[in-house]
């Protein structure tokens, strides 16, 4: 990924708020994280005047399918939204497929929150108005009128209000819980020399 494009409304890239192009600026010198596959997609387009979105995935598959997945999409309404305390808001997503075992176990939204939570906080990544919901999905799969396969998945839904423009941190953050949901180190979120230098 090498630039960072975004959804605006109405207005031309002339008209784009300096507010904005500071978070544009920010993604784009994030640090990519290593064994994910990382790309730039169309942000939502009616939520706010402004936005822009990343998907990622893990190189870490199982099954044939990678480990966990995610999107990260930060809005941008220069008149502010009550609701987001600000102009600002980063909304992620993130999904993971988990042992049908643990789809019944009490500590699991308990856990995965804590992905994100835990994530943010090493990152140093500022933030106020975190609200989230985390989610466990049970699909049976029906080959006619047989059972042929089963699969369980947990889903960490949030959003928040970034205390600056520079959205580095929360980006790092977020390629953080993915590798977490995946059972992978959250080192991965960072460079190789960067992991280095922490450890």
């Amino acid at each position: 990924m090498t630039t960072i494009n975004h959804q605006e409304t109405g207005v031309g890239m002339t008209d784009t708020p300096e507010r904005f192009q500071e978070v544009l600026s920010s993604l784009r010198h994030a640090p990519l994280p290593r064994q994910m596959h990382v790309e730039e997609v169309p942000g939502p387009a009616r939520i706010a005047p402004f936005s822009a979105a990343i998907t990622a995935s893990t190189f870490h598959q199982v099954d044939g399918q990678e480990a966990a997945s995610g999107r990260f999409v930060v809005l941008h309404d220069p008149a502010s939204q009550a609701a987001w305390d600000g102009d600002l808001r980063v909304v992620v997503q993130v999904r993971t497929r988990i042992e049908d075992s643990m789809a019944s176990d009490g500590a699991l939204g308990r856990a995965a929150w804590s992905w994100l939570t835990d994530s943010l906080e090493q990152a140093g990544a500022g933030y106020r108005a975190l609200v989230g919901t985390v989610t466990r999905v049970v699909s049976d799969t029906f080959g006619g009128l047989e059972l042929s396969s089963a699969s369980a998945q947990a889903e960490v839904r949030a959003s928040w209000s970034p205390s600056t423009t520079d959205l580095g941190p929360h980006l790092t953050a977020w390629y953080a819980t993915v590798h977490l949901a995946a059972g992978d180190s959250p080192d991965l979120a960072l460079p190789l020399t960067e992991a280095r230098t922490d450890r």
